[in-house]
């Protein structure tokens, strides 16, 4: 196992959580029990940013909308991590318009992760964990917190073509992980917080037809995270949650067509910080697209989309 030592939330944190993540894979990879025990050299470059991250402080929250009477966001919001066709993975922090600003390279050695989502489990608004699923079909649970362990939640993940965090789903505090099998089968992975799960619970059969699937916290107003999903047609539909783990969904809203302009979906919470969910689209192009939520129930969950970037099809992963 990987620890990482930092201080919660700051881009040197991030840091230690890609190499520790990079360092837990390629020990796993090797055959090894944990990437301690292994020369890899991503292990040596995670202990290089535990030297670098120490006394670091995490840079200033820009200003965001907060809950009445709370000091608690009114909505989560992610920065938007990617990595490139080379292993190479950048954040990019919201700069409270809908787009980013400059991007800070995190490390390399990520062409071993296919899939990753972050989570919110002590809803103060911040990612805290990630989860991330390694070419060899482990997924791994990374809290962003000091001196925590890179947790390898054992293998078989590759089963799934899509897992991901819209929130939490079941009405427990973590946030909750959804996964498609290949077969086209929805599960619901109800999360304890520290890496650990409920048994999965079986959503229903036929979303094989959906292209994309992805959202992050609640996006009709009602308190309760939903999802988008894009069926073959390229029509968009809202999936509002009800927080019931054993029916997470209600019925599903029609959005419109034209949604299949869009390879890559990602759901990052609140980026223009009126503390609303909002939703970020990349089309074949490379140009990145910024939906603002309306936090409403009337069927538009969105507002108009605003370009906010060109030259993201560089970008193989995104979450």
């Amino acid at each position: 196992m990987a620890i990482l030592s930092g201080r919660k939330g700051g881009r040197a944190l991030s840091r230690i959580a890609v190499a520790a993540i990079a360092a837990a894979l390629v020990g796993t990879t090797a055959g090894a029990a944990s990437a301690d025990s292994t020369p890899a050299p991503a292990a040596a470059t995670a202990a290089q940013k535990v030297a670098q991250a120490k006394g670091k402080q995490s840079p200033s929250a820009q200003k965001r909308a907060f809950a009445a009477g709370s000091e608690t966001p009114a909505a989560e919001t992610f920065p938007l991590t990617a990595a490139d066709g080379s292993g190479t993975v950048y954040m990019y922090p919201p700069n409270g318009s809908g787009g980013f600003g400059d991007r800070q390279a995190l490390g390399n050695g990520w062409n071993v992760i296919s899939q990753a989502t972050q989570v919110d489990n002590n809803k103060d608004g911040v990612a805290d964990a990630w989860y991330t699923l390694g070419t060899n079909g482990h997924l791994y649970f990374a809290p962003l917190e000091e001196n925590s362990v890179v947790k390898d939640l054992g293998g078989g993940w590759n089963a799934y073509d899509r897992v991901f965090s819209p929130g939490d789903l079941g009405g427990a505090p973590a946030d909750d992980l959804l996964a498609r099998d290949k077969s086209g089968v929805l599960w619901l992975y109800t999360a304890k917080g520290d890496g650990s799960f409920t048994p999965p619970v079986k959503l229903g059969a036929g979303w094989g037809v959906m292209t994309k699937i992805a959202g992050r916290g609640d996006m009709n107003g009602d308190g309760k995270a939903d999802i988008i999903a894009v069926d073959n047609a390229g029509t968009g539909w809202l999936y509002p949650g009800t927080g019931n783990w054993a029916a997470p969904f209600g019925n599903r809203v029609k959005l419109g067509g034209g949604w299949n302009t869009y390879n890559t979906l990602v759901g990052l919470g609140d980026l223009n910080f009126d503390g609303k969910a909002d939703l970020i689209g990349r089309d074949a192009d490379g140009g990145l697209w910024f939906y603002p939520g309306t936090g409403t129930t009337n069927g538009a969950p969105f507002k108009d989309r605003v370009k906010v970037g060109t030259g993201w099809n560089g970008m193989r992963l995104m979450f």
